[in-house]
């Protein structure tokens, strides 16, 4: 995307100089020189309208031509003349077209299909199409923000946005269990791009730099983009915050809460080991493989309900219960990330939530205190380079 000062255009005022009916030369008995003389004359410009129309649901490509004036032959032109640069029959619902007119003839067809890509289509050179990145000024901003209930909440009391407070989660996905390890008085940092364009906020940039404070421990993020164009969030030693597994195994936006239950089982109806995390969420909230691995058994399992269990490796392994629903069978292959069953109560279970939990060379271990392995770290060649973005990154940070 690029982030560059938005620029103004406009239609400028043609002038012709035109002679004089005056006779170039004026003849005198008493002269024998000659005068000229110009006369100026304004041309009007062209009246330049803008006209758009919001993709509604059901609508085609044609029958949004329809509205703005362009018939459907037209139409038509438009999608074949210009699939190479892109296919006018994947618009989406909310997306807008803008018509533009000169003296009420129609010139320039514009359409963005994300925030990056302006489309044009020339409306006066055989429907000519071009596709180009839009400019915005980029405005730094930062926010502090100390947790009184949840981090969503804080951050949204101040002002930050929804989207803004989901990637900043995306990013520490690997690094911190949103839904179980955040407390009253913890602390967050982010360090974000707000976008302008014709001097008006559009939206939430890129996140630049980011810090996390648990009961005094902190977790800190470093966006970096090497010489080679691969991107990344990297801690201060250089390790991707990508890592082999994720934290948890629901989304943090899809949970209403997070809990452990305590020892004394309700159905049971007495104490007994609970060595798992237990995450409230409702009824078909999507649960996500953790880790790339290998399901070695999805089915009932007696108090567990349906249950599926995954093997990573030779040391780790991942169990998910009570599921009212699974996608997975036994000896299939999952990405971290894959859906692969959703939230029930089945099995001894007093309402909605997932027992999830990890097995770490067969001995059952408290998720939230296992060591994962790292990710990837910064290449050698590239280390100098991220070292001084960190180096301005944290200067930046007031």
């Amino acid at each position: 995307m690029k982030k560059l000062i938005v620029f103004l255009f406009f239609i400028g005022v043609s002038t012709w100089f035109v002679l004089s009916d005056t006779p170039l030369f004026t003849q005198s008995t008493n002269a024998s020189t000659a005068d000229f003389e110009e006369e100026e004359e304004t041309i009007d410009a062209p009246i330049q309208t803008v006209e758009a129309y919001e993709i509604a649901e059901g609508d085609t490509f044609t029958s949004a031509m329809e509205v703005l004036g362009i018939s459907y032959a037209d139409a038509l032109g438009i999608v074949e003349s210009a699939i190479e640069v892109f296919d006018f029959t994947s618009i989406r619902v909310g997306k807008t077209f803008t018509l533009v007119q000169e003296n009420d003839a129609p010139v320039e067809l514009r359409y963005e299909p994300d925030m990056e890509t302006l489309v044009r289509v020339d409306l006066h050179n055989g429907f000519e199409t071009t596709s180009e990145e839009i400019e915005y000024e980029v405005v730094l901003a930062q926010a502090d923000v100390v947790i009184t209930d949840s981090l969503f909440a804080s951050g949204v009391r101040q002002g930050l946005s929804e989207v803004l407070l989901l990637e900043y989660v995306d990013i520490f996905a690997w690094e911190v269990d949103f839904a179980t390890q955040v407390q009253e008085g913890d602390s967050y940092t982010v360090l974000y791009e707000e976008l302008y364009r014709d001097g008006e906020y559009v939206g939430v940039g890129d996140v630049l730099y980011g810090r996390f404070k648990n009961v005094g421990v902190e977790s800190t993020a470093y966006a970096f983009t090497n010489a080679g164009g691969e991107e990344g969030y990297f801690d201060p030693n250089g390790d991707s915050l990508v890592r082999p597994f994720l934290k948890a195994p629901l989304s943090y936006s899809r949970i209403t809460s997070g809990f452990s239950y305590a020892r004394f089982h309700p159905v049971l109806n007495k104490t007994t080991p609970h060595r798992a995390i237990d995450y409230a969420a409702p009824l078909w909230t999507p649960v996500m493989a953790v880790a790339d691995g290998t399901v070695t058994f999805a089915g009932w399992n007696g108090g567990y309900g349906n249950f599926i269990k995954v093997r990573h490796n030779g040391v780790y392994e991942t169990h998910y219960a009570h599921l009212i629903d699974y996608e997975v069978g036994s000896g299939d292959q999952v990405k971290q990330g894959d859906v692969i069953g959703y939230v029930g109560s089945t099995g001894f279970s007093t309402g909605p939530h997932l027992h999830y939990e990890v097995a770490v060379n067969g001995e059952l271990t408290d998720p939230l205190k296992v060591e994962f392995p790292k990710g990837d770290s910064v290449a050698d060649e590239y280390r100098d380079a991220f070292e001084a973005e960190k180096e301005r990154l944290d200067a930046l940070v007031k």
